[in-house]
């Protein structure tokens, strides 16, 4: 996962260069432009070479992690796809997403993205008041009948892992005739496209 990030800024390139409904296009272009100008300066600016490799590698370890946690928090759990049917919100918000169970002490590492499906429901409470809400959004889930998924880290990864592995299994067994697999893998993976 440390190098997702090449992928995240290669989607945003893709996206603002192919699609065919960009809001704001021109803007989207000068961020990319400007996000690409200013990184390879602030790089420059460190003393050598060591320094600069050290550097890139670190922050994209850093959002590596980031991303290890977007995957188990919403990759081991159903998509919603379609058109919202009636008053669902709340109730989509926790099927689509996991909470990774840990310590108080553990909430730095995490930094309150354990607790996705509280995040969902409250997207403006500062993370760390989420821990506090939990107890309240699991007790109204079991109230209602709705799902409140939690796992810990490691379960969530081997959640994750069969998730994906259906995923491309469901992918490989795909045959022509309306619904089949994309002729380009790569390219659909790239752009997170399903």
């Amino acid at each position: 996962m440390c190098i997702a990030r090449i992928n995240l800024l290669a989607q945003s390139a893709v996206f603002v260069l192919t699609e065919k409904r960009v809001p704001q296009r021109l803007l989207e272009i000068a961020g990319v432009a400007a996000f690409w100008a200013w990184y390879p300066l602030l790089v420059a600016c460190l003393p050598n070479w060591w320094e600069r490799v050290a550097f890139v590698l670190l922050s994209f370890t850093i959002c590596g992690i980031q991303h290890v946690q977007f995957c188990l928090n919403h990759f081991s759990s159903d998509v919603y796809v379609g058109p919202p049917k009636g008053n669902d919100w709340f109730e989509k918000q926790t099927a689509g997403t996991l909470d990774i169970l840990c310590p108080p002490w553990m909430d730095w590492f995490h930094g309150g993205l354990q607790f996705q499906i509280e995040h969902h429901l409250f997207p403006r409470l500062p993370r760390c008041h989420l821990r506090k809400v939990a107890p309240a959004v699991r007790d109204l889930c079991k109230k209602h009948g709705l799902t409140y998924s939690a796992a810990s880290f490691w379960d969530a990864n081997v959640l994750t892992w069969k998730t994906l592995r259906a995923a491309a299994l469901q992918a490989r067994s795909a045959t022509g005739g309306g619904g089949g697999a994309p002729k380009n893998l790569v390219w659909e993976a790239l752009n997170t496209h399903g």
